[in-house]
């Protein structure tokens, strides 16, 4: 290799970004001595032809041989560790060239590089990344160390820099004759050209820009006359064909499956295979994910495999004729619209020229996927597809529907207005005669949905469905009479609603009727359905829902009509009492408090939501009762809290410490902003709600708050534009309150009241059920006095607010010695002290310092062993003192039994 290494040297290729500076050393490991003999003349062999030169480089990996089928030993080097370290080059070609692209009749030339990453030069920078060791028996001699000097095999950027250095290669070939199609995909070259005079004309020149870069062609790989064996295809005069393939039969693991489809999928676009025909192997995928899972080929899947070897032999698409305009046509062979780019003229035999099947995935992305966006998306792909075969759009787009429901669609459905954007070919209406379109001709296709987009003549059905009672209700008014259709069905509210408008589909499917509901889910499902393609769950009682929704829809021949409506509104008319009727039908009855304790700690949490503490404080209740009637409640259910709050410094005593903040309730509309104090000691809160976040809005809900909890020593608030007004100052100053902006080296300054926003909002989504209609003022107000008066904390026996009125009344408690401890100072990093004590708790501390009290992370607080030591010290002594002298006095006494005890 020696002129061609110095000729590929002349063409440097760009070189390696790595992320780290140290070495990677991985120790050879001992090899075998048969493995040893046949590396040490690999080595040579490499080093003869110029690819290898010495090292002494501090990089290293381990290095082994292979012993092939044919008897010949591989050379391989393990370079994962190098690999990680290296940058990756990206992706210079998204996917293979497509021989359909190549002109019908041009003549081709076809080369593959021999050995191509071996006559492509390493960056010299590089070379000493790439270091091994041949190791020698006993270590009887130094061992022997190289380097690559081309790319290495198993190097991650190695098919980049190969496909980079190709490409420049043949870049002044390509400016030359511009006329010509050149495929390049990695080692394979095809040329076409439109003459062979222009053909020849071409070989010399190609052949000589490879030999210019060191690149080496394979004589036995010349490819000149046809058929030309590209890419995994056979390319004739005018069509091409995928050559044979052979299918692994012994299939036993969902690894197994996985490749197989992997295959089946390449060939699908030459060979035009169905979701239909393909089922029973996508069958296959279904059940343990595990890729070691057991699977078996089913009678089923052989019989699919067979007709995929036959289509192999029997199929083919063809070459493109520049002189006919290329088509989409949309075709229907089973639920799944297909797509087909191809060419048609009158002229041929047969008229129907396909280049390529574009299939959409087998499983749609929703539940249920109307035609008219299936066919959407399938446009939207063929055009993109299109777009990377020739640069530009089709000229025709067939569709297998009447004009008039492509008129209504494009009118109502976005996917196939953003489909066609910007497209300026022609859209036809009517497939032409084909026998691969025949199927699709015979099929009744509409895009528009079965249901009626106005109210119909017939009856109105209301249904509804509990998850905590599975009753599923279909009522409705038959004169003056009203009718209920009752249902059971095991699962969340969801799948009871569905089970409900079942029934009512079932009932009336000889008539026109209208269905209510107030699940947004059900009349979405109920609208789409029609038309649709269903897509299969993983739930099964789900699925077997849907699928019999979907084939009562199916099957009908009267219109429907769908309204959702919004529950609990309190709305006049026949609506809302026909759906209120259904709720309450559903839903368990609502009975007044019976005298025993349970039934009354029920009934006041279905309009409280208490926390469970709190129910076993108020009812004398046992932990598990309280924590059974919390768990049994829809609404606490899904607004589960958040873990218990202690993170953040609180003051002392009521009135010390006040965090405020500004939440937002979308649903309060015009007082959507709703303006949140709480007491850090106590946690009492008090909110309001303004119709914004300025100075006035804070001052006006601190004047409430001052009124009912009292007036604080200080208040904490971030340092929005309202609280760091003069206006607020001035009004802070006027109240003798002090202002504070944040802790030192706490990143959790404002965390207590953003835990009370969350505490408030979930009560109040807890009472919205009984709260339909009142005023944003009247909810607040009950939400508060649930969290104020109606919550009992872990750590206590008294509610909220009693605390917050016991702490100021409380008188100063005698001094109780406090524990010592020791705190870091985060600027100097020394451990001062000791200080005392005054309190902690998850996340944080409290100590007494001689410049006053101060708040801590609790990482940097530990405690002060010195008085300990004292004391055992001092204990030792007084225990000698006790034997030789046998006299103390009374408390000597007793703290010789508190020693002996310890």
């Amino acid at each position: 290799m020696g002129a061609t290494a110095a000729k590929g040297a002349e063409c440097p290729t760009p070189p390696i970004r790595w992320l780290v500076d140290t070495p990677v050393w991985e120790n050879q490991w001992p090899l075998p001595q048969d493995k040893l003999i046949a590396l040490r003349k690999l080595v040579q062999e490499q080093l003869d032809q110029g690819r290898l030169e010495p090292s002494n480089s501090p990089w290293n990996t381990p290095v082994f041989c292979i012993k092939k089928k044919s008897g010949k030993w591989r050379l391989l080097q393990d370079l994962r560790k190098v690999n990680a370290v290296m940058e990756g080059m990206g992706t210079l070609q998204a996917g293979m060239p497509s021989p359909t692209m190549l002109p019908a009749g041009w003549p081709i030339f076809i080369v593959d590089l021999k050995d191509c990453f071996f006559t492509i030069p390493l960056h010299p920078d590089d070379r000493p990344k790439f270091a091994f060791t041949v190791p020698a028996i006993d270590n009887d001699e130094p061992a022997q160390r190289y380097k690559w000097k081309v790319l290495p095999q198993g190097m991650r950027n190695s098919p980049v820099i190969c496909q980079w250095y190709v490409a420049r290669a043949l870049s002044g070939v390509r400016k030359q004759f511009p006329d010509a199609r050149l495929y390049h995909y990695m080692d394979d070259i095809l040329v076409a050209a439109s003459t062979q005079d222009e053909l020849l004309r071409i070989q010399p020149r190609l052949l000589d820009a490879l030999h210019a870069h060191g690149l080496q062609v394979a004589p036995e790989k010349v490819q000149q006359q046809p058929p030309w064996k590209y890419l995994g295809v056979k390319i004739l005069e005018r069509t091409i064909q995928h050559q044979e393939v052979q299918f692994a039969h012994s299939v036993k693991t969902l690894n197994d499956v996985q490749k197989l489809m992997g295959v089946i999928t390449w060939l699908r676009p030459y060979l035009g295979l169905t979701d239909a025909q393909l089922s029973p192997v996508y069958d296959l995928l279904k059940g343990d994910s595990d890729l070691k899972s057991p699977r078996t080929l089913t009678p089923e899947a052989r019989q699919v495999l067979e007709e995929v070897q036959q289509a192999v032999s029997a199929r083919q698409v063809y070459r493109i004729d520049l002189s006919v305009d290329v088509a989409v046509f949309v075709t229907t062979p089973d639920s799944h619209p297909t797509g087909i780019i191809g060419q048609w003229s009158d002229k041929w035999s047969d008229p129907l020229h396909i280049l390529e099947w574009v299939f959409l995935p087998h499983q749609p992305q929703k539940t249920a996927t109307t035609l008219a966006e299936l066919i959407a998306r399938l446009i939207m792909k063929c055009r993109q597809r299109c777009l990377q075969l020739m640069g530009a759009d089709p000229a025709k787009i067939i569709l297998p529907i009447s004009r008039e429901d492509f008129d209504w669609s494009f009118a109502h459905c976005v996917s196939l207005q953003c489909a066609l954007e910007n497209f300026s070919g022609q859209i036809t209406y009517h497939l032409p005669s084909h026998k691969l379109l025949q199927v699709a001709k015979s099929m009744q296709i509409s895009l528009r949905p079965k249901n009626s987009q106005e109210p119909v003549q017939g009856p109105t059905v209301f249904t509804d469905g509990s998850g905590k009672t599975g009753k599923a209700i279909v009522t409705w008014k038959d004169g003056s009479e009203w009718k209920v259709l009752k249902g059971h069905q095991d699962g969340s509210a969801q799948v009871v609603e569905l089970r409900a408008a079942v029934m009512a589909f079932e009932r009336f499917s000889q008539e026109p009727f209208n269905l209510v509901t107030d699940s947004a889910y059900v009349a979405d499902i109920a609208q789409r359905l029609g038309h649709s393609v269903l897509k299969e769950v993983s739930n099964p009682a789900l699925f077997h829902l849907l699928r019999t929704l979907w084939c009562a829809i199916q099957a009908r021949v009267h219109p429907f009509y769908v309204l959702h409506v919004r529950s609990h509104t309190n709305l006049p008319g026949f609506v809302a009492e026909g759906n209120a009727r259904a709720d309450k039908l559903a839903n368990p009855a609502w009975v007044a408090p019976q005298p025993d304790t349970l039934a009354q700690a029920k009934a006041s949490h279905g309009f409280f939501h208490q926390n469970a503490h709190t129910l076993q404080k108020q009812f004398q209740l046992t932990p598990t009762e309280a924590r059974s009637i919390v768990e049994s409640c829809d609404d606490c259910h899904a607004l589960a809290p958040p873990l218990p709050a202690g993170v953040n410094p609180r003051g002392l005593r009521a009135l010390e410490l006040w965090q405020t903040d500004v939440t937002q309730i979308a649903e309060f509309g015009r007082l959507k902003y709703v303006h949140v104090t709480v007491d850090t000691f106590s946690s009492a809160m008090w909110a309001s709600t303004h119709t914004g976040e300025k100075a006035r809005d804070v001052i006006a809900h601190w004047r409430q708050a001052f009124a009912v909890l009292g007036i604080p020593s200080a208040v904490k608030t971030d340092n929005g534009p309202a609280y760091a007004s003069q206006q607020v100052r001035q009004f802070l100053q006027l109240w003798g309150v002090s202002h504070k902006f944040g802790i030192p080296h706490s990143p959790t300054g404002q965390a207590i009241v953003e835990r009370a926003h969350g505490t408030l909002k979930r009560v109040l989504q807890k009472q919205k059920r009984g709260m339909q209609g009142e005023t944003p003022h009247s909810r607040l107000e009950k939400a508060l006095y649930t969290i104020n008066h109606l919550t009992v904390q872990q750590n206590s026996n008294n509610p909220v607010i009693l605390n917050h009125h016991l702490s100021l009344q409380a008188a100063d408690e005698a001094h109780q010695p406090r524990a010592k401890v020791r705190v870091r100072n985060l600027v100097t990093k020394q451990w001062e002290g000791p200080y005392d004590l005054i309190a902690s708790g998850r996340g944080y501390a409290c100590v007494s310092t001689d410049t006053g009290v101060h708040w801590v992370p609790s990482r940097c607080v530990r405690p002060d062993l010195q008085p300990q030591r004292q004391n055992l010290t001092n204990g030792q002594h007084r225990s000698r003192d006790q034997t030789e002298s046998h006299q103390m006095d009374g408390s000597s006494s007793d703290d010789s039994v508190e020693d002996d005890g310890g």
